[in-house]
């Protein structure tokens, strides 16, 4: 860019890069009157932008850091009718500026005493207060192989000098919007960040509230179907606390096999709680008994059996019933299963379909194993309370007839935990057991 000085012999001097041109008063005219005019008001301008800055609106404020005065005006002559400049003939100077400006885009010399750019543009990185503008090098162009590596080194982009206007307000111009790119998605990403951050938070409130009306739902549940298999026993007082210690059963079965990883094709997506929950329904049916049958003191006749025998089907029925005020889920599933096939046998003499081997649902096996221990060591009117130790030698005799034979032999490896007394367990303490 152009510097104008006057010379000794009346006319002006104008320097332009590194050519002088003489130009004497006898060839003025109007076109070179209004050039120097131009001259004079960038050399006014630049003094003023060496005192201060006075920002215009909606443009991006530039600051020229070099200890060459004559690049920082030529700097100044080509950017100033597009964008604010402050400037600084040293770092220390550019670091005094940075304190109540923050400049868009800063153009450094590479090569700058006292603290060199490459160095200022390290301490700018690591300060969050400046690491966000955008940095260029200037560097002269016989410099340029000595610090080629550097520069490739660096993600910084460069400039040589002499500036050539067109293409030094190009470069700017393209800086200015890769900066301005940058920031928007910075920002967006920021903002991005804090609304998956709300959200992740929304969630896991979503969460606390969705895990505490689960808890009610199940407590609820849980003394539903407690009541409704209470209904049961109240009716067949000789069988009073089975539900109870069946459910129990189930679940020592179910542990085991979840821990021996048995069955597990079959018990794929089981949730064993909802499953042991499920067992409590398995003789529900017998509410359709009536109590002449499910009270009589004495061993049942044929034709009390062949009625007492219909509280599977019944059980089907009841939880028929119950899906139809409902959508079918798997609590209403598990408990058909348990209802409608706890009695069937293993070698297909059972009831009510005579199914055999894996025909019979997984349900209907492990009920078959934990109600036929508790029959046997349960008191009739018709019969004496059996040993834990006859029981399990009953249960034995019945492998591959009455019994799953794989059950069989995961009850007798968890025979110890059937043989203590069965306990009142409810809810959270049913949970514990299961899984501690």
């Amino acid at each position: 860019m152009a510097r104008l000085v006057r010379s000794r012999a009346g006319g002006y001097v104008i320097t332009c890069f590194y050519n002088t041109v003489i130009i004497q008063n006898r060839f003025q005219g109007k076109f070179f009157d209004m050039f120097i005019k131009y001259l004079k008001s960038i050399r006014k301008r630049s003094y003023y932008y060496n005192k201060g800055v006075v920002m215009s609106n909606n443009r991006s404020l530039i600051m020229l850091v070099d200890d060459n005065a004559t690049s920082l005006l030529d700097a100044r002559g080509i950017l100033a009718d597009c964008y604010d400049i402050c400037s600084a003939d040293s770092t220390s100077g550019m670091f005094e500026l940075l304190k109540v400006h923050h400049p868009d885009l800063i153009l450094i010399d590479a090569n700058i005493p006292e603290i060199n750019g490459f160095k200022a543009v390290e301490i700018l990185s690591h300060d969050p207060n400046t690491a966000d503008i955008s940095i260029m090098f200037l560097v002269e162009k016989y410099d340029l192989a000595t610090y080629q590596d550097k520069l490739n080194a660096s993600d910084i982009g460069y400039i040589c000098k002499p500036f050539f206007g067109p293409v030094f307000i190009k470069r700017i111009e393209t800086q200015l919007f890769m900066a301005a790119q940058q920031k928007a998605l910075e920002s967006q990403q920021r903002e991005f960040r804090n609304f998956s951050a709300n959200l992740q938070k929304m969630v896991k409130n979503m969460s606390v509230v969705i895990e505490a009306e689960s808890q009610r739902v199940w407590e609820l549940q849980t003394a539903v179907i407690s009541v409704m298999a209470e209904m049961v026993e109240c009716r067949d007082d000789v069988t009073g606390g089975h539900i109870e210690r069946t459910r129990r059963g189930v679940g020592i079965l179910l542990r085991n096999l979840q821990e021996n990883h048995i069955y597990e094709e079959q018990t794929l997506g089981w949730n064993f709680e909802m499953v042991i929950q499920a067992s409590q329904l398995h003789d529900v049916g017998k509410i359709y008994i009536s109590d002449t049958i499910l009270q009589k003191p004495g061993k049942l006749t044929d034709e009390e059996f062949s009625i007492m025998k219909r509280h599977t089907d019944y059980g089907n029925t009841i939880i028929d019933r119950i899906e139809a005020y409902t959508q079918p889920n798997e609590l209403t599933r598990h408990a058909k299963i348990f209802a409608g096939f706890h009695h069937e046998k293993w070698d297909g003499s059972g009831y009510p379909l005579g199914l055999n081997g894996q025909d019979i649902p997984l349900q209907g096996r492990l009920m078959a194993v934990a109600d036929v221990y508790d029959a046997l060591l349960s008191q009739r009117p018709y019969k004496s309370s059996l040993s834990h130790e006859k029981a399990v030698s009953i249960i034995k005799e019945g492998k591959g007839t009455h019994f799953d034979p794989v059950l069989v032999d995961v009850f007798i490896s968890a025979a110890e935990e059937f043989k203590h007394p069965y306990k009142n367990v409810q809810g959270e303490n049913l949970r514990e057991e299961m899984y501690n």
